[in-house]
Order: C-alpha cells, then structure tokens, then sequence
C-alpha cells in the first residue's frame, strides 16, 4: 500500500472546534478538537450525553474459567463473600460486579488466585472474541496486541472447550508481557504460546498464516475516559495522526498474514472515527484482497460505523462494523470490525 505520511494524515483530520465545542470542552475538561468530534458524530444534545456518561462508573466484569469451575457455582462462592453478580446474557459465563464488599476485592479472592475467573474492566473486551469465534472456529488464533491477555485467555478457554486450536499471544511492551503470562499461569491454560516482539514486524519473523487474527490495536483510549479521565487532554491531533499512521500499517501488516478466507478482527477502545472509519477505509482504498465481513445478527445493543463524517465519505460496507457508546449502551467506548481476506 502507498507510504502514508503523518502530515497528510494529520491535514486530513484536522478539526477546527467551534465556540459551543470550546465551552463544552472548558466544562468537562477536554481538549476542544475531541469535543467538536462529538458534536459532529452526534449533535449537540447526545453529545453532551456522552460528556455525561464518561464521568459515570462503569461495572467490571468477571468471566469464570470454565475449564477450572461452573460459572453457577463461581457466582455461589463470590456472593457468599459479599459480591453481588448480574449475569451478562449475551455472554454466557460472564458477570457484571453489581455490588461489591469493601474486602476482599474482586482482584484478591481465593477463587481468582485459583485462576477460576479473569476480571474485565467492562464487558465490551468479551466482543471481539464472541465475533471472531462465533462460527464455531476452533483452530489456531494469533492475537498480536495480547498483553495483558483478557482476550487470548478467553480465546484459548473457548478453543479447549471445543477440542482444538492454539492461541500465539503476541506483545512488546513487557511489563504488561507479564501480567499476560500471570494470567496463563495462574489460569492453567496450555493452549497459549506467548511471544514477545513487534506485531508490525511479525509477517518478516513468522513462517506462517492464519485463519483468524485478533487486533485490539494500541490507540488512544478515548472510550475509557470514565476511568482514566488524563485521556481527555492526553492525546493531540498530531498525536492522533501519529497513532493513526501506525494503526493503518499494522492492520496492513496482519493482513499480510491471513489465509485466503482467513478473517481479522480490528478493534480499539476509542470512539474516534479517525482510529476507526479512517484507518479500514485507508486499507480498502488500498488493497483489493480485503472485504468487511458481517458479523450477523448481535446479541447485545450497539450502534454502527459511520459512512461520512465532516468532509469525508467512507464505504458503505462500514456499517457492517460496531461501534459501542457509553451513553447510548452503559459500556466503555469501544469499535470492532470483522475483515475478510479475499484471493490472497
């Protein structure tokens, strides 16, 4: 595909706020740009819900181990410790933390040493995986962003329930490379290969396809602004090009190792189109052996992709992906696209 450029990107996205993003902004502590991104995306009165719920708790989530213990008889044991469990419908073995005791928390019981649950910040980190697995698939899986490894210890938990595949966890930071090792460890799951290293780089180091690839890109963070309000002035508009400009070539690069039919899923926990609509539409202008794949009928409540925004019109095949709102859907800001490769 044709070398992007931070510069052009960042001509691309530029956003100038106006003076009702600027108050807003003041109001709730952001920077301007994001705000006036909100308003264009959905208008002025939802947007201002959005700014709403950012500042509201979101529930954690506990997804038992079902290879350790029955889910019935985890939420016994944590609700006889004081927790109150809400069972998520559309993800079976899966918990929202309704009520909690001050000790212990939900991170330090005997159940969760036992590796008997992995503890989500929210729910939305279950969805890519539900997707990407939901045909029934039980062969091998690289998940090249692992760390710190929700979403390949739930990968690997379903592919042993159903009698094959391998998770090859990928990461390069490696304090959080070994948070995902804990996880494995103290889960006991064997199905998981950890490697360290770049994911960009993985097509050069790695002597293989495969048929599904998980993509939780590093990004901006800006849907998990209700618990980590610093990314509400930590990220610039050169900064958002930057990340942009990554995220392009390392989707790129995954698809490089795809096997013809093979399908990857691209998700980020930001609600920024420029993340989103703009880094799959800069891969489908550029690649003809890509497709966006329908995930089919969903369980749970969401909100679809953009086709245009500000001056930018994007493929209609767009609106087969998700997208999760804090304030319409009770979750973090989260995005997730299904990609098929084709003739590769």
């Amino acid at each position: 595909m044709q070398r992007l450029r931070v510069y052009d990107i960042y001509r691309e996205i530029y956003v100038e706020p106006s003076r009702q993003a600027v108050e807003l902004a003041l109001e709730y502590g952001y920077l301007p740009y994001m705000v006036q991104r909100y308003i264009d995306m959905l208008g002025p009165r939802e947007a201002v819900e959005l700014l709403e719920a950012f500042e509201k708790p979101v529930r954690q989530v506990v997804r038992a181990n079902t290879l350790l213990v029955e889910p019935g008889e985890l939420k016994t044991r944590l609700e006889s410790l004081g927790f109150r469990l809400e069972e998520i419908p559309w993800a079976p073995g899966s918990f929202w933390v309704a009520e909690a005791p001050r000790s212990p928390s939900i991170g330090s019981t005997h159940e969760y040493l036992k590796g008997f649950y992995y503890v989500h910040r929210d729910a939305t980190s279950l969805i890519p995986v539900l997707l990407l697995l939901g045909d029934g698939y039980k062969g091998d899986v690289l998940d090249a962003c692992a760390a710190p490894g929700g979403k390949a210890t739930f990968t690997a938990q379903i592919l042993k329930e159903r009698g094959g595949g391998t998770v090859y966890a990928n990461d390069y930071v490696l304090y959080r490379l070994k948070s995902l090792i804990g996880h494995v460890l103290r889960m006991k799951l064997d199905n998981i290969v950890v490697t360290w290293g770049n994911a960009a780089e993985l097509p050069g180091r790695v002597g293989r396809r495969f048929k599904r690839i998980l993509l939780d890109a590093p990004c901006s963070g800006e849907g998990r602004i209700s618990v980590d309000p610093g990314r509400k002035t930590r990220t610039s508009i050169l900064d958002l090009a930057i990340m942009v400009k990554r995220e392009v070539e390392l989707l790129g690069s995954l698809i490089d190792m795809l096997d013809e039919e093979g399908v990857i899923a691209y998700s980020t926990c930001s609600i920024a189109p420029e993340e989103n609509e703009y880094v799959v539409a800069k891969i489908l202008e550029s690649r003809r052996d890509v497709e966006v794949a329908d995930p089919g009928p969903l369980p749970f409540n969401h909100s679809r992709w953009l086709t245009s925004y500000r001056s930018m019109e994007y493929p209609r095949e767009l609106e087969k992906c998700i997208r999760i709102w804090p304030h319409r859907h009770g979750l973090f800001g989260f995005t997730t696209c299904l990609l098929k490769r084709v003739g590769a």
